[in-house]
């Protein structure tokens, strides 16, 4: 059993709605790009995994994004796995590098750095090549300069997990006083800059006349991100992100998608509607 293998991570409903917006994007945009004399449509994961997932409850395989990815048809000129943790990626390995015709390559290592250094880089538009990007954190572990080198490229979609679990429990709490600086630096990193704590914060007069930060509607920080992904990042296309949940109905992240094209935001934009309604 794969399981016995290594310890698959458990997934929910949500979870798997993500996996299906993002394998029917992936078959639209490699159909889309392939039909245009010349492109070379390439698809990057920056928090790959181990490309299997098990389903809460039945215990069921389901395949993650990487498999999903190569399993589009018509294919992806090339794909580009990355994680951090090396038993993901030897896993990762063993199913990936097995495939015949299959132009991948797994990568070891922080991917802001890989992403940064090494593969967005390598995305112009004068060679023809367009890439869609998954930016899957598990928490705040992404780096905003890799979002911004996506958006300046001008050759690149993206869909990105905005972590606001881990927001809310470590770094946005009632008192900002009591955010331990390693979060707030994690933050400003995630963020780019430390403006967010003028979307999440209001200022108010205290009961002797001092001024008092107190923790505003978190939707105002998503709206700013949004915004930040358009003026910041340069992408021309966002679409309002769709809340993932966990099986209480709290919400676990955004998923935001951005585009310099507006077909791409269209195609989003749908997909985000039907699992809308799906969710709930």
């Amino acid at each position: 059993m794969v399981n016995e293998i290594f310890p698959i991570k458990d997934i929910g409903y949500w979870s798997e709605i993500k996996l299906d917006i993002i394998k029917k994007y992936a078959h639209a945009y490699s159909t889309i790009l392939t039909q245009q004399r010349g492109l070379k449509p390439i698809y990057i994961d920056a928090f790959a995994g181990t490309g299997i997932h098990r389903k809460k409850g039945s215990g069921e395989l389901i395949p993650g994004s990487p498999l999903n990815a190569i399993n589009v048809d018509p294919p992806f000129f090339e794909y580009h796995f990355v994680d951090i943790d090396k038993d993901k990626v030897d896993f990762l390995k063993n199913i990936v590098l097995k495939r015949v015709n299959v132009n991948a390559s797994v990568y070891e290592g922080d991917c802001n750095d890989i992403l940064i250094n090494d593969l967005l880089p390598k995305v112009r538009y004068q060679d023809f090549k367009r890439a869609l990007c998954f930016l899957d954190p598990y928490g705040l572990h992404l780096d905003w300069n890799v979002i911004k080198k996506a958006g300046e490229m001008g050759t690149c979609d993206i869909f990105l997990n905005f972590p606001i679990l881990d927001m809310n429990r470590n770094v946005l709490l009632c008192d900002p006083d009591k955010v331990a600086q390693k979060e707030i630096e994690r933050m400003n990193r995630f963020w780019g800059d430390e403006s967010w704590k003028e979307e999440i914060y209001n200022t108010q007069q205290g009961l002797f006349g001092e001024d008092q930060k107190i923790k505003g509607d978190i939707l105002g920080l998503i709206k700013a991100f949004r915004k930040r992904l358009k003026e910041v990042a340069g992408f021309s296309e966002v679409t309002e992100p769709i809340p993932m949940k966990n099986e209480q109905g709290g919400t676990l992240y955004f998923l935001y998608f951005a585009s310099q094209k507006r077909v791409a935001a269209k195609i989003a934009r749908d997909l985000f509607k039907k699992y809308r309604v799906a969710g709930l």
